[in-house]
């Protein structure tokens, strides 16, 4: 797709006027301070003096200013990438409090097992009907009751039949007791939208999480002190019950009493689902660096840090289905219409997984799907003011992914990204498709923001379920890719689970 011209030009002329302005700023500078000082000298300069401090001088300086930004921009040589990355920095691994973990090379190869995943999107909740629509490139429609600032209709992909007021009104009559910084009534229809698509795939994950409780049955019982039977081995860990802990994502534009609000929502529906289970819930802050992907691979280090058996709900939910929210979007010069291609389309979905230890033999299932650590880095450049696609980072950790699972490129069947409509998304995408997955059929690249619209927090979160879905149906392995941020990337494999290796017999 041809890119718009009348965002390139403005793009050359900053990346023109600002070093010029810089080189300016120096040589008057300079130049000022030279004069004052000859004349308060009252000293005659010669044609040498003139040569030496007016341009001589200025131009040392400016190299001298090059020189020092060179050194202390350029990666230290600990952390250089293979010849193969150039141009892109890469790290395995989401948070910064995981770096010492992740040091280690059998981290890398750590897994959960997906035990259930739902989903609710403008295309649906049932997994199959969203991928169909989404291979297909069905676009978000006009949205008659969501309009600009000129009064014309917007595209959006927005889920039908929901009710913000009568939401309002069950959350007013729910946190009742709780304290004033629960307002439900100050919430906004794209937060009370989001927190509705989320309550519905809460409650899916949280049956699913009971049958498995269930289906462990007589495993759960406890044959010795402080420890559980489980498939007939003996399981160090609490006495008392499974560890049981949800965590959100929610979108960072919200403020902390609405992240509390929600948070106190999830709290109530788990404890109505099952009162004698306690789920641990916690929230997270979407932000640069803190994506679902990103989230996600932190569940995986905790459950493995996690000696007794132990059930992760991981939840991510956006809306920007709102005439508050389009507002604001509006002003900030971030709302898609015709004189701005690279805007946002408002969307909206929920998603969620409920995780386990691969392994782990009360819960884990063999002939379920597992996912991978997450491969996380920052591109050099941004994709915004990229001039040609580079997918050199998205390579670097397809390859790491499949090298750490021990497959080849050709086990890989589908790709789903959270690309959008944006050119520069697609065609990055593409070209790793292109390159290193050259046998993946076109239609099997799913970008799912280009058919639900901007989905914020659960974007990524809901290319994952995808790809568990595929991985699931297909018995195949997915590649799942964030690349929504005009830097951040972020990759995770979703495959079959591998049925254990045969230990060698003794000759």
């Amino acid at each position: 797709m041809p890119r718009d011209k009348g965002i390139d030009e403005p793009l050359m002329l900053a990346r023109l006027v600002k070093p010029t302005l810089m080189f300016s700023a120096v040589f008057i500078t300079v130049w000022v301070i030279v004069v004052v000082y000859w004349n308060y000298t009252a000293r005659m300069p010669s044609t040498s003096d003139i040569a030496l401090y007016l341009v001589v001088l200025p131009l040392a300086l400016v190299v001298f200013y090059l020189l020092l930004r060179r050194i202390f921009a350029s990666p230290p040589p600990a952390v250089a990438l293979p010849s193969a990355a150039r141009g892109a920095s890469a790290a395995t691994g989401a948070a910064a409090s995981t770096a010492g973990a992740t040091a280690d090379a059998p981290q890398e190869r750590l897994q959960m097992a997906v035990l259930a995943f739902a989903l609710h999107t403008p295309r649906g909740n049932d997994a199959d009907t969203v991928a169909t629509a989404v291979g297909q490139a069905q676009a978000p429609e006009l949205v008659p009751e969501l309009r600009d600032g000129e009064g014309f209709p917007l595209l959006a992909g927005c889920v039908a039949g929901l009710d913000a007021n009568e939401l309002r009104e069950h959350l007013r009559e729910t946190l009742r007791p709780a304290p004033e910084a629960f307002d439900a009534d100050a919430l906004t229809d794209d937060r009370l939208r989001a927190i509705h698509l989320m309550s519905d795939v809460l409650q899916e994950l949280l049956a699913s999480a009971t049958d498995a409780l269930l289906n462990a049955g007589d495993a759960l019982s406890v044959r010795a002190p402080g420890r559980f039977v489980s498939s007939g081995a003996i399981v160090p860990g609490s006495a008392t019950a499974p560890q049981l802990c949800i965590s959100l994502l929610l979108p960072g534009a919200w403020s902390e009493g609405e992240r509390a609000i929600a948070t106190q929502w999830v709290q109530q529906l788990a404890r109505e689902a099952d009162p004698s289970q306690h789920w641990t819930v916690d929230c997270f802050k979407s932000e640069a660096g803190v994506s679902a992907m990103a989230l996600l691979d932190r569940i995986n280090l905790a459950l493995h840090r996690e000696q007794r058996p132990a059930l992760w709900m991981a939840l991510a939910a956006d809306s920007a289905i709102s005439n508050e929210c389009i507002a604001r979007w509006e002003a900030e010069g971030l709302l898609h219409s015709a004189s701005r291609r690279n805007g946002r389309v408002p969307g909206e979905a929920a998603a969620g997984l409920l995780l386990a230890r691969a392994g782990d033999a009360l819960f884990a299932r063999s002939h379920g799907v597992v996912l991978s650590r997450s491969a996380s880095g920052q591109r050099n450049e941004s994709a915004d003011t990229a001039r040609t696609p580079d997918a050199s980072l998205l390579d670097l950790f397809a390859q790491r992914l499949l090298s750490a699972s021990a497959l080849q490129p050709d086990t890989v069947d589908w790709v789903v990204s959270d690309a959008d409509h944006r050119a520069s998304r697609v065609t990055e995408v593409a070209q790793l498709v292109q390159e290193r997955l050259p046998h993946l059929p076109f239609e099997n690249n799913l970008s799912v923001c280009a058919s639900l619209g901007h989905l914020g927090a659960a974007a990524d979160m809901t290319a994952v379920a995808l790809a568990c879905h595929l991985a699931v149906r297909d018995s195949r392995h997915v590649l799942a890719l964030s690349v929504q941020d005009a830097r951040a990337r972020t990759a995770m494999l979703a495959g079959p689970a591998s049925p254990p290796n045969p230990v060698p017999q003794a000759i």
